[in-house]
């Protein structure tokens, strides 16, 4: 028996959205000036430190994946998208869109898969969960370097989000009785010469593949990754911007009545944001300011949200999955970054609060004053991951092409 599924109709929803747009502007316009300043609060923290931080390494991931190197890494996690998570092979490379690039790249990859009648709308929507991650660099680069000045522990939160998303979406799973593979989904396996193929060698023919049909130069697939990049960060620089207004007008009216810290009503909506105040405000110990902005960046706010489930909905693909995996992945989060916190902090050298071996009290000062204040070391830590992706991309630009010379012969 086929579901049927209750959606608002267009009118409704042209209701509801223009009454939410016209509070907004009812808003501002109440109070235009801590609305101004808002606005300069998430101004400031785009341009000092996402799009400086951030800028680079997307030019990177740009061209890599014009190099076929997230394809290969699909190659390389067919067999667990099969095995573990019950999803079609070439869910793989969607995952991997997702763990590399962040939302909403994976609900973008699931789109263009479903458009090609690669997915059913059911595995749409369960992908779409699984593949819903924080970007690695934003974590390293901008959350952890850049607004709480550890980038060591960048690397055990990153680990931590990604375990805790994968059993976040197997809970959810669960639930349900889990489905097989849609056989018309995924593609026989590769021979090599009457044999199959082994994973390495699909790993470099996907690599292969995608540099053929990307087909641009280095110096044009340079310029467009730079045009790509600015525009993926403008628009990340209007949600944070449109949602510190939302946020300093929701707080102008809770404040009042609740008692609630910035840092969750921020969080509530724009991770960005959220993590600015957290690494701001004052906390007893390390490890709960720690686990809270893990539970943060596994959630990812109602903006990440919203750019993921606009871009499923057009699949048919169902929502709830979705929400429910962020939260479990947000509540996930917390759990194991407090239960593992005692390895975490060995790998950064450190157990007390974040600010108090740098000299600074815990919110005396601007986050965006101290990057740049800290930023000899934030350049060093990027260097070190610019040397890294750049040494990638020279191993697959020597390896692929020669391998290409040797199947034409």
């Amino acid at each position: 028996m086929k579901k049927t599924t209750h959606r608002p109709s267009p009118k409704a929803m042209t209701l509801i959205l223009g009454t939410c747009a016209a509070a907004l502007v009812a808003g501002i316009v109440s109070s235009p000036a801590p609305a101004f300043q808002a606005s300069l609060q998430g101004l400031n923290l785009w341009w000092k430190i996402v799009f400086p931080g951030l800028l680079p390494f997307l030019v990177l991931s740009e061209i890599l994946i014009a190099y076929g190197w997230v394809n290969a890494l699909g190659a390389f996690l067919e067999p667990l998208m099969k095995k573990l998570f019950r999803l079609p092979g070439t869910g793989g490379w969607v995952m991997a869109m997702g763990l590399t690039t962040g939302f909403p790249g994976g609900a973008q990859a699931v789109q263009q898969l479903h458009a090609q009648g690669s997915l059913q709308p059911e595995e749409a929507g369960r992908l779409a969960a699984l593949s819903h991650f924080c970007n690695p660099v934003m974590i390293l680069v901008v959350v952890a370097t850049g607004l709480m000045h550890d980038p060591v522990m960048g690397y055990g939160l990153i680990a931590v989000h990604w375990i805790a998303g994968i059993l976040a979406y197997m809970t959810v799973q669960r639930r349900g009785k889990a489905k097989g593979t849609d056989p018309v989904s995924d593609k026989p396996r590769e021979r090599l010469k009457g044999r199959p193929a082994s994973l390495f060698s699909r790993v470099l023919h996907a690599a292969e593949e995608a540099r053929a049909k990307d087909g641009r130069s280095f110096g044009r697939l340079l310029g467009d990754s730079v045009t790509h990049a600015v525009q993926v960060l403008m628009m990340i620089g209007g949600y944070i911007i449109i949602f510190s207004v939302i946020i300093q007008i929701v707080s102008r009216i809770t404040t009042a009545k609740l008692s609630i810290p910035d840092y969750a009503l921020s969080g509530l909506f724009e991770v960005h944001l959220g993590a600015r105040d957290i690494s701001a405000a004052a906390f007893a110990s390390g490890a709960l300011q720690w686990s809270l902005l893990s539970a943060l960046l596994g959630f990812s706010g109602i903006s990440a949200l919203m750019q993921s489930i606009s871009l499923i909905r057009k699949t048919g693909a169902p929502i709830a999955p979705m929400v429910w995996t962020r939260i479990l992945h947000g509540v996930y989060g917390f759990a194991l970054t407090w239960l593992s916190w005692a390895p975490l902090a060995a790998l950064s050298g450190r157990i007390h609060p974040v600010y108090s071996d740098s000299g600074l009290a815990s919110g005396s000062r601007d986050p965006v004053e101290d990057f740049w204040l800290l930023m000899p070391q934030v350049l060093k830590w990027q260097g070190l991951l610019l040397a890294s992706i750049l040494g990638a991309l020279v191993v697959l630009l020597i390896i692929v092409p020669r391998r290409s010379r040797t199947v034409r012969r």
